[in-house]
């Protein structure tokens, strides 16, 4: 292996027989798209506009492209914002599988376009102290904003 050449490991996921295309469909899609950064560092990245109030065409049309599962998780920061949601508690509130894991999985697409709109993360996270599991919340603007999306 060359040092240009990244390291590649075997995964194996079950996948239902009926959605295997459409499955290598999305797979090829990652592997052939750069890296998503999630986390502060993305927020803060200069290639990613902070959303403001003047964005709210932006958002509806992100919002309009979010999962029955993402809408409902972010209609949770939306209704409650400034409030600290932990990644298991969404999860236990909301019926996503796997925990926090599930949470960190359903928050993947919607950064993705977020970023597609050349916007940064709209949620805000920390992990209160280290080792202490990540919450996840809305600040006021943000809420403000994505809950006039989701009204159009």
């Amino acid at each position: 292996m060359s040092i240009w050449e990244p390291k590649v490991i075997d995964v194996t996921v079950k996948v239902p027989a009926e959605r295997v295309a459409e499955f290598y469909s999305m797979f090829g899609g990652w592997l052939s798209s750069p890296p998503t950064v999630v986390g502060p560092e993305a927020a803060d990245s200069e290639a990613h506009t902070p959303w403001a109030e003047v964005d709210v065409e932006v958002a509806a049309a992100v919002w309009s492209k979010f999962s029955e599962t993402a809408r409902a998780l972010f209609s949770t920061l939306i209704d409650n914002p400034e409030r600290k949601y932990s990644g298991d508690e969404l999860s236990e509130m909301l019926g996503i599988p796997n925990g926090k894991h599930g949470v960190a999985g359903v928050l993947a697409w919607p950064g993705r376009h977020c970023f597609a709109a050349g916007r940064a993360l709209p949620w805000s996270w920390e992990s209160p102290e280290e080792g202490a599991p990540a919450v996840y919340w809305f600040t006021g603007e943000i809420a403000t904003l994505f809950r006039q999306a989701r009204a159009m």
